[in-house]
């Protein structure tokens, strides 16, 4: 295994959401987590099925300056695979997405966060939060679904949708790429959980157990819902479909940004070490064994928001994580296109690292 990975921080950093409710903070509290915010419109590597032992992979990483990491479970945390064993202190895995945002202050004393790159970048922009965005780690992870009770097969005039996190990045995207079809029987839940009940039940218990036709959903839950209803089925990638409006620019769900006081030497070689985690992973997802030794399924499922064997699934079949890693500096179209969806027109060089 790369160098790289003798530099990593034990347990730094921990998805996306990207994947904003009533504030930046708030609004993103269920969009990463999945509870949150995956086929990515990210080409996956292919995928092995053997592991292949690497010479140092086993050894514990060391410590790079003491380096302190927060990040959303779910999907982002993922990329932080190497470090699920780590100290709390060193990576805070929280399952409430508006607490990680609110570490992008001056005196939050974390030097990497994770967050929606549309909460981040509102904190920079809008109030001088000292951070800048440094890499994108997910590319989205929202498909819509359908029920099986949609006669026609197809979403349109009053068809019944179940949407989640409305004015949040979900219901942004749904309404980016599907706003034009005039849907009228629009319906709303809290969490990427209450969507996934729905689709489960094939019922929206919030609404007098009406039949809903098609749910809008998050990965990794939403192959757990698929398997709890044998009439259910995707009917759209949402990221395809954006990108499809955006000529070919993907989403850019949930972005990693390091503060402006972070020691950048360390810095630096730790997101290397993540850029090599992240594609060793996405080649062999069977390496995730080999560091989540000894965890107990129940953390993994914390922390990951799904077990090892559905990460690893999601990873061989097409990265319906949306998992990934692109500097900043290198992807601004993309950042630049999907903020646009949350009415930022402009972004200066300065946000970026």
């Amino acid at each position: 295994m790369k160098k790289a990975y003798l530099t990593i921080l034990p347990g730094l950093l921990a998805l996306a959401a990207c994947g904003a409710q009533t504030t930046a903070s708030s609004q993103t509290q269920q969009s990463l987590s999945a509870d949150s915010n995956v086929a990515s419109s990210i080409d996956a590597p292919e995928v092995s099925n053997s592991v292949e032992e690497p010479a140092e992979s086993s050894e514990e990483a060391t410590p790079v300056a003491n380096l302190k990491v927060a990040c959303p479970s779910g999907a982002p945390a993922v990329a932080f695979y190497q470090h699920i064993k780590d100290s709390e202190e060193a990576l805070e895995i929280n399952s409430n997405a508006s607490n990680v945002v609110g570490y992008l202050s001056e005196n939050s004393g974390k030097d990497i966060v994770v967050a929606p790159t549309n909460a981040g970048l509102n904190a920079i922009v809008k109030k001088s939060a000292p951070y800048k965005i440094a890499a994108t780690l997910t590319f989205g992870n929202f498909y819509v679904s359908a029920t099986g009770h949609d006669s026609d097969g197809t979403m349109n005039g009053d068809d019944y949708v179940v949407l989640f996190q409305q004015n949040n990045v979900p219901d942004k995207l749904f309404n980016y790429v599907y706003g034009s079809l005039g849907l009228t029987n629009v319906h709303y839940v809290n969490a990427a959980s209450d969507a996934a009940k729905v689709l489960i039940s094939g019922v929206d218990s919030s609404n007098d157990n009406a039949a809903a036709d098609y749910v809008l959903l998050a990965e990794p839950a939403l192959t757990t819902a698929l398997s709890k209803n044998a009439n259910a089925s995707q009917y759209a990638d949402l990221q395809a479909e954006f990108a499809n409006k955006s000529n070919g620019l993907k989403v850019t769900q949930a972005s990693v940004f390091v503060s402006n006081s972070a020691d950048k030497a360390s810095v630096d070689a730790y997101l290397s070490s993540i850029e090599a985690a992240v594609s060793e992973f996405l080649a062999t997802p069977a390496i995730l064994d080999t560091y989540l030794e000894g965890v107990e399924a129940e953390v993994v499922s914390s922390k990951f928001s799904a077990s090892a064997a559905v990460l690893k699934t999601m990873a061989s079949n097409s990265n319906r994580m949306g998992l990934g890693y692109a500097k900043a500096k290198d992807n601004k179209g993309a950042i630049e296109n999907f903020m646009k969806i949350f009415g930022m027109e402009e972004i200066g060089a300065e946000v970026y690292y």
